[in-house]
């Protein structure tokens, strides 16, 4: 039978609430606005042997998608939980016919799945083929395990996901069901033992490293284990710095709106380079919380401040259903109530009259990252002194995004 609309209403009013959290973490916080200083003047030294970056240029070069195609592959962990995996691929893959294509709605149970009309049901597409033709030519590549937020899912930050596998990365994000929307409201959960975070990277990291020793697998002989970072939008930036600061398999961090941790707070700062991100008008984590993450961390250590920005940023989660009036216009054509504060939270950083559109700042993201993986994943000292010619207003043509350098 159809669920009664009462229940039906306050079910989706309940998986509103989480998706829109939209990967938050246990910190909460207020529309702070803060301007970040200039990144550093000083170039820093060497992580490794010399590269191909050489400033600028190189900054403006990787805000655009890389040499490579993108292919995505299905895993699953032990207990059944899923795995994406993103990694090089052959010429044209994720940007020619067929694409990844990401139905939101298929995480939710099948009993509200039913009650969403067809024409709300988006289909978001993803720059990414899956099971495309590797490309090893490049190989073994650098391991990047990226932990979503809470009510999130692995393909929610795809912009950055995929622009780190086109540059010669392979991405791999598991489903992390405690927290999860497939699992709050879905079926992922249901028969899987509850565990931590880190655990569950961990066991993700053991995955990906014995598919590319695999010769039967897509991803054979794709994975380097000796240069593995790991990475987090909120919740999961948080699990990011916890893998980092436990695993001593991890070489490098990078978090996206970060928080402290709320009552449990952090554990000691990891040793290993670090890049920290926020937005400066988070509403959901203040940015004052990950400024002072930031300012526990030893160097080098970069700090990335994107203006007019909220939390939502570092995520496609403004652009899934964008012409529909995104997720909460979604619920609202369906007819059902939203208080107001659940529309604040629901668009935190999402109306592009208020705050910068999130793929108006996706390139500088991008190009941050890759410069920061690449100096210190990949030991090109070229790539580290990009990132200290980063412009005090930003990349031409490009949002003053700021980069605070300690290197």
């Amino acid at each position: 039978m159809p669920t009664p609309r009462p229940r039906l209403a306050a079910a989706v009013l309940a998986a509103l609430v989480l998706l829109v959290a939209a990967c938050s973490s246990d910190d909460e916080g207020s529309d702070a606005t803060t301007t970040t200083a200039p990144g550093g003047d000083a170039a820093p030294s060497a992580p490794g042997e010399e590269g191909g970056a050489t400033g600028v240029e190189d900054l403006e070069q990787w805000t655009e998608r890389g040499p490579y195609g993108v292919g995505s592959q299905q895993l699953a962990l032990a207990d059944g939980r899923r795995v994406v995996v993103w990694y090089p691929a052959e010429e044209g893959a994720g940007t020619e016919e067929p694409v990844e294509t990401f139905d939101i709605a298929s995480l939710l149970n099948p009993d509200l799945q039913a009650q969403i009309p067809a024409e709300m049901r988006v289909q978001y597409p993803i720059p990414a083929a899956p099971g495309a033709e590797p490309d090893a030519s490049g190989g073994p590549y650098p391991v990047v395990l990226f932990s979503h937020g809470f009510a999130g899912f692995p393909e929610q930050s795809a912009d950055l996901v995929t622009h780190l596998a086109s540059w010669g990365y392979v991405v791999a994000a598991p489903d992390h069901v405690e927290r999860s929307l497939s699992g709050l409201l879905g079926t992922a959960a249901q028969g899987v033992a509850e565990r931590e975070d880190v655990d569950v990277l961990d066991e993700t990291l053991d995955l990906v490293v014995a598919q590319g020793d695999d010769d039967a697998s897509p991803l054979s002989g794709l994975v380097d284990a000796e240069q593995v970072a790991v990475a987090g939008h909120s919740a999961g930036a948080g699990a990011a710095y916890r893998m980092a600061s436990s695993d001593d398999r991890i070489d490098a961090v990078a978090t996206y709106s970060v928080g402290t941790g709320g009552d449990e707070g952090l554990p000691e700062a990891p040793d290993v380079p670090a890049l920290v991100m926020l937005g400066e008008r988070d509403g959901i984590i203040p940015p004052e919380a990950t400024r002072e993450v930031y300012e526990g961390l030893s160097a080098p250590r970069y700090l990335v401040e994107v203006p007019d920005s909220g939390h939502l940023v570092f995520s496609d989660l403004c652009l899934i259903g964008a012409e529909q009036g995104g997720l909460i216009g979604i619920v609202e054509a369906i007819e059902l109530p939203i208080p107001d504060d659940l529309k604040a939270l629901g668009s935190d950083g999402c109306d592009t009259a208020e705050y910068l559109p999130a793929d108006e700042a996706f390139p500088s993201i991008d190009s941050l990252s890759i410069a920061f993986l690449d100096g210190y994943l990949r030991g090109d000292a070229a790539a580290v002194d990009a990132l200290a010619a980063w412009p005090e207003d930003g990349l031409p043509g490009q949002p003053p995004v700021t980069l605070t350098v300690d290197a």
